[in-house]
């Protein structure tokens, strides 16, 4: 594997999109306004809590194929490895350019962990279950074990390597919350650490669009950073948004950070055809 460190020059990137002004917030603002207003339309054409979710993770997926690069491609359905080992049935799945096209995208599929880039839940109102639920959802897809190819490439620094290319980022986006931003950033601070979570197996962030944002920055060496007056770099989970203002914006931002450029010498599909197994001799 060839690995490129970055120079840092990313480091900010998080805080400064947070500051531009004017014309990006604007126009993200006026989606998630659309957002909103189609989690109302949900709510007034179907009266099936299980229907009104399935119709709500169709509009975030339509929301990332938008506004994500073609590259990556935006699916829902369940992830494997080459041990067949497989994760939890999850709503978004966005793939890198790596992935095979073996999926239409137009029902849940099944995908190569090799191949993704990002996975997570949407939730049209979060509950305290659903943490918990989620919590053993990102540990089940983090489980999942990566076959790095001999020449694979990749653009990236130590910490990010054990989180995004070791394993791949885990979001939840949550249309409302019947929880505060503080509680749930309590109930995941407070599970890993009560059960010793190695910072790999932890979910990365939570978008809610009216509660806010909260980010996990690992050891705080990633190329995304939280900083306060004194420190240049805080590690652990952070609130980075109190309120609905810029949700939008936050998850895309945390996006073009935490997915990682990876160029891989041949189909991530050849490591799950052709058996590693030695031939007998006959």
């Amino acid at each position: 594997m060839v690995v490129c460190y970055d120079d840092d020059k990313f480091s900010i990137l998080f805080l400064c999109f947070a500051r531009k002004p004017n014309l990006i917030k604007k126009k993200l603002q006026a989606v998630q306004k659309r957002l909103e207003a189609s989690l109302e339309e949900i709510r007034a054409s179907h009266s099936h809590r299980g229907n009104r979710g399935s119709v709500a993770e169709v509009v975030v997926r339509a929301f990332l194929r938008e506004y994500l690069p073609p590259d990556n491609r935006v699916g829902e359905g369940e992830i494997i490895d080459s041990k067949e080992h497989i994760s939890t049935q999850l709503d978004i799945v966005i793939t890198n350019p790596n992935h095979p096209y073996i999926n239409d995208l137009k029902e849940p599929g099944l995908f190569l962990i090799e191949g993704v880039a990002a996975a997570g839940e949407v939730k049209t109102n979060l509950n305290s279950k659903d943490i918990d639920t989620l919590i053993q959802s990102c540990i089940s897809y983090k489980n999942l074990q990566i076959i790095h190819q001999a020449g694979t490439q990749i653009y990236s620094n130590d910490s990010d390597i054990k989180r995004f290319i070791d394993h791949r980022p885990y979001f939840v986006f949550a249309f409302e919350s019947q929880i505060t931003i503080e509680t749930i950033h309590s109930k995941l601070d407070d599970y890993y650490a009560e059960n010793n979570t190695p910072v790999e197996n932890q979910i990365d962030a939570v978008f809610c669009l009216d509660r806010g944002a909260i980010i996990n920055f690992g050891d705080g060496q990633g190329a995304l950073k939280w900083s306060k007056p004194n420190q240049s770099s805080v590690p652990g989970i952070h609130i980075v948004e109190f309120g609905p203002d810029n949700v939008l914006l936050s998850l895309l931002s945390w996006l073009s950070i935490s997915i990682q450029r990876i160029t891989l010498f041949h189909s991530p599909l050849v490591d799950y055809l052709i058996s590693k197994k030695p031939v007998a001799e006959c």
